[in-house]
């Protein structure tokens, strides 16, 4: 669960890296920066809960 999440994360990060490295504009470079503290924190999380056994199952 987590491990598709930082993925997301980090393919976001990368597309607002280029549009910044593109001149368009600082907004760019915040949201890049954003995403990929989010996509670290995600691989965090996915490294616990596989240390910790962690099961995601769906309600009923």
């Amino acid at each position: 669960m987590y491990d598709h999440a930082a993925k997301r994360f980090k393919k976001d990060g990368d597309m607002h890296w280029a549009k910044a490295k593109n001149g368009e504009g600082e907004y760019h470079y915040g949201a890049a920066r954003k995403a990929y503290k989010r996509a670290e924190a995600s691989l965090e999380k996915a490294k616990t809960a596989k240390e910790e056994g962690w099961q995601f199952k769906k309600r009923k």
